[in-house]
């Protein structure tokens, strides 16, 4: 609660702040204009679209999804740090293409437990839309539990030329659990035969299918010459609902009758569904601070999960997000 008070003040800061704008001389209005062609953050925030190479780092308690906030929402609150890296080329046409890896310690020992491969294009001014994948890609093993989706296709649509910028997002996620199973109990056959131990050894696949939309409304902030003439941040709070529907695909892969009734008792039919609801309410707050082709990004995110649960509703993830344009 104390971080989401914290959160509305500076939302409500930045508004008042927001407004004092208006008061800049005509004079002051072309000295800004002056220096803002001369700073090359200015020219990627608001010039002609340019071509850059993208290089950063980050640290968090939870791995924000490169694109899809629904995956977001259904993530745990850890005390675990997670690390992240990542290089990328924008094209001035809107494609991108970025590399990530993803670390974390586990057993005293850092370990890339997972890699992604993200291409996107974007386009638009005033209705920005676009569409990304991304493939997860396996990296070390680790005793902590790892997202298990492999797939995400995602696209949005975002309405740019109001002051509160409504978007829409649609995602679809697919990926795959593998849990071997290793169990033994005594059977009592009917007389005259003899109790025996059956063991039971074998491999249970859980293929794993999400849809998600993600309803959102957002505005930005624009602060320049900040503590100097090369400086700026940018404020961007939105709101987000998140909906989704979920569906579970087990199967095991020996075929014994015996097996089979066990299998069934544990996992039903091997199909289980989640029809569509909403599932969270969400804020997201990102503050970005640029310094000539250095920028510093703080995001937190916190989820509000809306259905009855005996669980804990508000989980809090943050990341923190260095890095520089070439």
């Amino acid at each position: 609660m104390p971080k989401l008070t914290i959160l509305l003040l500076l939302f409500f800061s930045a508004s008042f702040a927001c407004g004092q704008t208006d008061t800049l001389s005509n004079e002051d209005r072309l000295a800004l204009d002056s220096m803002f062609k001369n700073d090359e953050f200015i020219k990627l925030m608001y010039g002609k679209p340019k071509s850059y190479f993208d290089i950063n780092a980050g640290i968090g308690n939870g791995i924000f999804s490169l694109r899809n906030n629904q995956l977001n929402a259904g993530q745990a609150e850890t005390e675990k740090i997670f690390y992240t890296g990542s290089a990328g080329y924008n094209h001035k046409s809107g494609f991108a293409i970025a590399f990530n890896a993803f670390m974390s310690s586990d057993n005293g020992s850092l370990k890339i437990y997972q890699y992604a491969l993200n291409p996107s294009y974007y386009y638009g001014k005033n209705i920005n839309a676009g569409i990304s994948y991304t493939r997860f890609i396996k990296g070390s093993v680790t005793s902590f539990d790892v997202s298990p989706f492999k797939n995400d296709l995602y696209g949005n649509i975002v309405y740019k030329k109001t002051w509160i910028e409504p978007g829409l997002a649609i995602g679809y996620s697919t990926g795959k659990i593998v849990e071997y199973l290793d169990t033994s109990f005594w059977f009592y056959p009917p007389p005259p035969s003899l109790p025996r131990v059956i063991h039971l050894r074998d491999t249970i696949t859980t293929k794993l299918r999400s849809v998600s939309v993600t309803l959102s409304a957002s505005h930005k902030w624009n602060f320049f010459g900040v503590m100097s003439r090369s400086d700026a941040i940018r404020l961007q709070p939105s709101l987000l609902l998140n909906g989704g529907s979920h569906t579970w695909t087990s199967t095991n892969k020996k075929q014994r009758l015996f097996f089979k009734n066990y299998f069934k008792r544990m996992y039903g039919d091997g199909i289980s569904s989640e029809s569509f609801k909403f599932q969270s309410l969400a804020f997201l707050a990102e503050l970005t601070y640029y310094y000539n082709k250095f920028y510093f990004q703080p995001l937190l995110y916190l989820d509000y999960y809306l259905p009855s649960t005996t669980e804990k509703r508000l989980t809090t993830v943050f990341s923190v997000v260095a890095g520089f344009t070439l």
